[in-house]
């Protein structure tokens, strides 16, 4: 086996390993005269047997195949998975031993492990890349190319929001195709994004959210504990809160008033899922539920920011207000 016929690619941005990839497959292409097969394989599901069945190729219906397997757990750090990890080594080191002509294999993973059984194999056969995250300004430059194919431009401050957002760049790429067919300047401005770009804080924070609107006191501790754990900060977790607090009162408001879903989602400028769900939500709280919870949200804003009391414990107390508040 060719040694260029066996890549090994790590790193925690799926999009630029992706990339390689295609890059790989255009390769492939480019000399053979014809689109490559692309085989998709999922390493955790299928059997060392499977594996070996799978990687042995015949150019019958296709002149070339690219094979590829996405952080499979046998490529991981989990010593549970070290017994399968050494059935993998054997199917690949066959795999190696035979002539593949037409045939690459792609292997990916999140993190690189030195000491994995599977890892070892591959450092001698395959050509290893540790694929890195871009730095903010080669992101900020994607970014601003991603908006000038679509014939747009955009400004400085919302490269700046976009790249320190924290959202991989598939995010990213689909976020910029939504923004593109929705403005109607050829320059796409700070505003344009704010109301639609979830930070991954924020997102990691709607599970608590979503929790504490289903009055679950149990899932609410839960997720508050990891995110603790994560080092999530308090005043976030509270201005979340607050925000989701508000979105359901206004539909609670209209949706009582006898407004339709659209027409609730025009009034409160809200997108449709965030008030198909509120609605949802909005039968688990009474108009005093509301009033008392924003009350103590209040209080414990003033008190995060002009006392010292532990705020890990005015944040449980308010998790288990919201889901008893009666």
């Amino acid at each position: 086996m060719e040694q260029n016929k066996v890549y090994y690619f790590w790193g925690e941005e799926s999009y630029l390993i992706d990339q390689r990839i295609k890059d790989i497959a255009e390769r492939v292409r480019e000399a053979d005269g014809e689109e490559p097969e692309l085989v998709m394989v999922d390493g955790d599901e299928i059997t060392a047997l499977e594996l070996g069945e799978t990687l042995q190729f015949s150019a019958l219906f296709a002149l070339s195949r690219v094979v590829v397997i996405k952080n499979p757990a046998w490529l991981g750090k989990n010593t549970r998975k070290v017994k399968k990890a050494e059935e993998i080594v054997s199917v690949i080191q066959d795999y190696l031993s035979q002539n593949q002509s037409g045939q690459t294999l792609v292997l990916c993973s999140v993190e690189y492990n030195a000491s994995n059984p599977v890892t070892k194999v591959l450092v001698k056969h395959a050509q290893i890349a540790e694929i890195k995250s871009l730095s903010p300004k080669a992101l900020g430059d994607w970014i601003k190319d991603a908006f000038s194919h679509r014939g747009l431009k955009v400004e400085t401050a919302a490269i700046h929001l976009l790249t320190s957002s924290g959202q991989d760049m598939y995010y990213l790429e689909n976020l910029i195709e939504k923004i593109s067919l929705m403005v109607n300047t050829d320059t796409v401005r700070l505003k344009d994004l704010e109301s639609e770009l979830d930070t991954r804080q924020e997102i990691k924070v709607f599970k608590l959210t979503d929790a504490l609107l289903s009055r679950n006191l149990a899932a609410s501790l839960e997720t508050f504990a990891q995110l603790q754990e994560q080092g999530q900060p308090y005043l976030l977790m509270l201005y979340m809160i607050s925000r989701q607090m508000v979105s359901l009162s206004k539909v609670k408001f209209y949706q009582e008033a006898g407004y339709s879903m659209s027409q609730i989602a025009e009034i409160t400028a809200q997108k449709d899922f965030v008030v198909r769900k509120m609605m949802e939500k909005s039968a688990r709280f009474a108009a005093n539920d509301i009033r008392n919870l924003f009350q103590k949200l209040l209080e414990i804003d003033v008190s995060f920011k002009s006392e010292s009391k532990d705020q890990r414990i005015l944040m449980e107390t308010l998790i288990v207000d919201f889901c008893n508040s009666k």
